[in-house]
């Protein structure tokens, strides 16, 4: 047993010693290595967030109005009622030249119209549901400890003479210098006596090549190598990371030539920003459609006399000059109520914020006139028309839930006008410190950040986080504040002890 039990130990004994080494030998790169990291005073956090605000698109209606819209082209013959008159249903508002109406090239436009509408309308549909790639790819280098030649130097073992020049035993003649890998770098040739290498350039090409042809000629048997060995930690690669997760998405391996083929598409600012663009080519799309469908349809309810007749009762809130009138809005608006109101949605995480009587801003598309108007009903449940993109910005989800406020007509704002429609729900006000996805990271403890504390060093420190922002920023309520300075958490390139170094921006 005592025989078997001895070699154990020695065993044991050698394999502690080897942990031992390569433990101390991993302590030791790790303090030659240095970790950037960036001011959360800078660009990739932000302070004094106020909240979200949730944009709308609408037009303005009443219960009681008539509306009419005449097509470009079309030649007024009377208008039989001025601003401010009393109309009532069935009476003739104006006369028209019945040939001057288009019927068949307006439906010809609304039809275009529809299809320029249906075609935003997918696209934006194409953007609600695409997964966004990660806003941030940080990188780190791939580095190795190697142990190579680095030096080749090459000194005569006799007195001779190579090109014409007499050199003693010992001297140096030439040194090559060689890359991690094993290249050839640089290759130095020297005058007897001289410390320096000879310049490589054109006055001295014909030396330099003489004392080639010289060397070459002696044979390697002529000369004495000396090499120089180093260790040094090189580079022999590049990761990428995923900004949120730390996932790897490629490497690029210098050595092989290979780069990595990293995830395309959008970012989630980016679809963000995609989003609202294609809400508001929506908005003006489904206007146009609307307004061409307003066109035809007074063509179509015009009498084979040309006469236009009132639907309504009530008082002239608008007539456009008939020899001069812009097509793109009414030429005549009847009201019989001098409450105007407009149509448009929340977001269900903005349910509990917005409430029956809260205030909205619209403002005039055209004009820029602006107006409050109030919020008189929120539906219970949401909205299912296809054709409805009055969604919120900001962090809404994708239900949407219809509510309708109304304003005074005296605020200047026509019936059939197009409106932004704003809302900053209550308690939406914010100072957090919201920083970028990227520098939070989670294990089974909780989320955490790589900072630089009091002695230049990179500690691992745990935060309180709260609500994303944009999908690309996270609220940070406890655990570090903006003078802090904090690393990328990912790689090799944050632990815990490395010494740190300040810059501005980081690689990404």
């Amino acid at each position: 047993m005592k025989k078997i039990i001895k070699p154990i130990i020695v065993i044991v004994i050698i394999i502690g010693l080897a942990v031992g080494g390569l433990y101390g030998g991993y302590r030791y790169n790790q303090s030659k290595k240095v970790a950037e990291v960036i001011s959360l005073n800078g660009n990739y956090s932000m302070q004094g967030y106020w909240g979200d605000s949730i944009e709308s698109y609408g037009e303005v209606t009443a219960d009681k109005a008539q509306t009419t819209y005449l097509a470009s082209g079309t030649e007024v013959l009377s208008v039989n009622f001025a601003a401010g008159d009393h109309v009532n249903e069935g009476d003739v508002l104006l006369t028209v030249k019945k040939e001057s109406q288009n019927i068949t090239g307006k439906e010809l436009e609304v039809q275009k119209a529809q299809q320029t509408f249906v075609a935003a309308a997918n696209k934006l549909e194409r953007l609600e549901n695409t997964t966004p790639i990660s806003e941030y790819v940080a990188t780190s280098d791939d580095t190795k400890t190697v142990t190579f030649v680095s030096q080749k130097t090459y000194s005569v073992k006799e007195d001779c003479t190579l090109a014409g020049n007499d050199y003693s035993a010992g001297q140096v003649v030439y040194e090559i210098f060689y890359s991690s890998n094993g290249e050839e770098t640089v290759r130095s040739y020297y005058a007897p006596g001289s410390m320096y290498p000879i310049e490589d350039n054109d006055a001295n090409k014909e030396q330099i090549n003489n004392l080639k042809s010289a060397i070459e000629a002696a044979g390697a048997d002529a000369f004495t190598e000396d090499q120089n060995e180093i260790t040094e930690e090189v580079v022999v690669g590049k990761y990428y990371y995923d900004g949120e997760t730390g996932a790897v998405l490629g490497r690029d391996d210098y050595v092989h030539g290979v780069n990595a083929r990293l995830p395309q598409g959008y970012k989630p600012s980016e679809l963000k920003v995609a989003i609202e663009q294609a809400t508001d080519e929506l908005a003006h799309a489904d206007l146009d459609f609307r307004i061409k469908s307003y066109q035809l349809e007074v063509m179509r309810n015009t009498d084979d006399n040309g006469e236009i007749k009132a639907k309504v009762s009530g008082t002239v809130s608008k007539v456009q000059n008939k020899d001069n009138y812009n097509s793109t809005q009414p030429f005549m608006i009847v009201t019989g109520t001098d409450d105007y109101y407009i149509t448009g949605s929340i977001g269900e995480f903005y349910l509990g914020s917005v409430n029956v009587g809260d205030t909205v801003t619209v403002m005039s598309w055209d004009t820029g006139t602006s107006a409050e108007a109030v919020i008189t009903s929120i539906s219970d449940s949401p909205t299912t028309d296809s054709n409805n993109f009055y969604g919120g910005s900001g962090n809404s989800n994708s239900s949407n839930y219809e509510f309708k406020a109304t304003f005074d007509k005296s605020a200047g704002i026509e019936i059939g006008a197009a409106v932004d429609i704003t809302i900053t729900p209550e308690g939406q006000e914010n100072n957090s410190l919201y920083v970028q996805n990227e520098f939070v990271r989670k294990d089974s403890t909780g989320s955490y950040v790589m900072r630089m504390n009091e002695n230049n060093q990179l500690e691992k420190v745990y935060v309180k986080v709260g609500k994303s922002l944009w999908g690309y920023m996270i609220e940070v309520k406890e655990g570090i504040t903006a003078d802090d300075y904090v690393a990328f958490p990912y790689g090799n390139g944050a632990v815990e002890g490395m010494k740190c170094k300040v810059v501005d921006s980081l690689e990404y």
